[in-house]
């Protein structure tokens, strides 16, 4: 009798821990620590603050934004750093599904960011500075197709759409009124036909039809709730989920009607990163868990503040949703400070 043995690979989710200088790595399946990723320990600095993560979709490699140390790093499934890419104050990742690109743009934090961003090739994580024109670019998503990367402004209603092929750069003008809207970050739909926006200071998703993917149209505005932070579509495309950092809760979107579904309220603290696991099942959510608000070049934002003397900062915290129910599943509780939040893209 022949016996098929299927050898199944975890699926993990990876916690920035940006004030602590740590990553944890969560088993999905077993919903425990299964690693705490010191990079201190590791030879970088007393605070290399990372930041946002991705992985590959097969969980081979997983890639940190270190903020303080000027690095993007890559690290494979046993948390072995294989490499790193120099680039100044990177922010947010978005790899190309179609390339060996990896999108790197800069910090919320870095009030003199560049109007560049970095492309690096993943397999040799060289870096290459683009110019993307709009100041303090932070907001990234890449097109399925990897034709087109988005870049978001944080210091005007701008968006930055770059030619993957012609290397080529476009802006685009948000309407919105006269001050920065503050879109912290974005999302492109699997089917490549919508891209949506999250406005900090006006509590809205901007939603952008991509028919010219050239030139996004805003097309809708749907109200969140308050400081919507990072945002994400479901695999199937049929809804869009985002925490809202300062009203402590989730909101889910109808992606066809572009109406509010559902707010997801549970043990929220400051909610930031945002994943949801291949199967669409499990939406994953990092959160601060911190009262202390800090300003960088006219944007708030939750950073935890030193503890005081004989005290120790209160954990960070993830919250694990079921997608179908759109309830609160459990807690898991990580070193301090949960901050950008990536996951392995299998089914499990």
């Amino acid at each position: 009798m022949n016996v098929l043995l299927t050898l199944i690979t975890p699926v993990f989710v990876y916690v920035a821990n940006q004030a602590s200088g740590k990553v944890t790595v969560i088993d999905a399946a077993a919903d425990s620590v299964v690693a705490v990723v010191d990079f201190t320990t590791l030879g970088f600095s007393a605070h290399p603050k990372p930041h946002h993560i991705v992985v590959e979709p097969d969980g081979s490699y997983w890639y940190v934004s270190l903020v303080g140390d000027n690095a993007v790093v890559k690290l494979d499934r046993a948390n072995h750093i294989v490499a790193k890419a120099e680039t100044v104050t990177p922010g947010l990742l978005a790899l190309d599904p179609k390339s060996d690109k990896l999108y790197a743009t800069r910090s919320m934090s870095a009030v003199n960011a560049p109007a560049r961003i970095a492309v690096i090739n993943r397999k040799t994580m060289t870096p290459e500075e683009v110019e993307v024109l709009v100041p303090r670019p932070h907001g990234l998503a890449v097109a399925p197709d990897g034709a087109h990367a988005y870049v978001a402004s944080l210091g005007a209603n701008q968006i930055a759409v770059y030619d993957a092929k012609r290397e080529h750069v476009d802006i685009v003008d948000v309407p919105g009124g006269d001050t920065s809207q503050v879109i912290v970050q974005l999302a492109v739909s699997p089917d490549g036909r919508t891209l949506v926006a999250t406005a900090q200071l006006t509590d809205r998703l901007l939603v952008f039809d991509l028919a010219d993917p050239a030139k996004p149209k805003l097309v809708q505005k749907v109200p969140t709730g308050d400081w919507p932070w990072l945002v994400s579509f479901t695999p199937d495309g049929g809804e869009v989920w985002l925490p809202n950092q300062r009203s402590n809760d989730v909101t889910v979107i109808d992606a066809k009607h572009w109406s509010v579904l559902t707010t997801v309220k549970g043990d929220f603290a400051q909610p930031d990163g945002i994943g949801i696991s291949g199967d669409g099942r499990l939406v994953f959510v990092a959160n601060h868990n911190t009262s202390n608000v800090m300003n960088m070049g006219g944007i708030s934002m939750a950073m935890p503040a030193a503890p005081a003397p004989g005290m120790t900062a209160a954990p960070g915290r993830v919250i694990v949703i079921d997608a179908r129910k759109r309830t609160v599943l459990r807690r898991i509780d990580t070193v301090p400070d949960g901050s950008g939040l990536g996951v392995s893209g299998e089914k499990f």
